[in-house]
C-alpha cells in the first residue's frame, strides 16, 4: 500500500523527519533554502486542504503521468519545476524558519483529520481522488525532505 498523508502513521513519519530540519541544512539538489522549501510545501498543502476547483477535463497524458508518478515510480524526480504560483525563491526570510516549520507540522497534522473530499485539480495529474491527493502530498513532502537529506 502506498504511503498516504491521510493516514496518521505517514503524517507522523513526515513530521518526525522535518523536526530534524534546521535553517542551516543545505539542499542536495535544487536551489531552495530550507526556509524556502518549507514555505513552498506550506503553500501547496494549504491549497490542497483549503481549495476546491471546478473539475477540468483530465487529458490522457495527465492520466498516464498520474499512474506513473503515484503508483509506479518510487519517488518524484529531482529538479522537477513546480507551478509558478508555488515558486518561493527569494520570497522568505530565514528569521521566519521556525514559523514555517511550525506551520508545516500543523498542515501535515490536518491531513489525517480531513473528512471532506479533496477536489483540487492537480496541475500535472488532472482530476485526482482524495486518496490520490494523500499519496501525491506524501510523495511531495518526501521529495523535499530527501532534498535536504532527511
Amino acid at each position: 500500500m502506498k504511503k498516504n498523508l491521510l493516514k496518521k502513521e505517514a503524517a507522523d513519519f513526515i513530521i518526525a523527519r522535518v523536526k530534524n530540519l534546521s535553517v542551516t541544512h543545505q539542499p542536495q539538489w535544487g536551489i531552495m533554502t530550507a526556509s524556502e522549501m518549507l514555505f513552498h510545501c506550506n503553500s501547496c498543502n494549504r491549497q490542497i486542504l483549503e481549495e476546491g476547483r471546478e473539475n477540468k477535463k483530465t487529458q490522457v497524458k495527465q492520466y498516464l503521468l498520474r499512474i506513473l508518478a503515484l503508483y509506479i515510480a518510487p519517488s518524484f524526480k529531482k529538479n522537477i519545476q513546480g507551478e509558478p504560483e508555488h515558486h518561493t525563491k527569494g520570497k522568505t526570510n530565514d528569521l521566519d524558519f521556525a514559523k514555517y516549520k511550525e506551520e508545516f507540522v500543523g498542515l501535515i497534522n490536518q491531513f489525517p483529520l480531513t473528512t471532506r473530499s479533496l477536489t483540487l485539480s492537480h496541475p500535472a495529474f488532472g482530476n485526482i481522488s482524495t486518496e490520490e491527493w494523500g499519496i501525491a502530498a506524501y510523495k511531495h513532502m518526501d521529495h523535499h525532505l530527501r532534498q535536504f537529506g532527511l
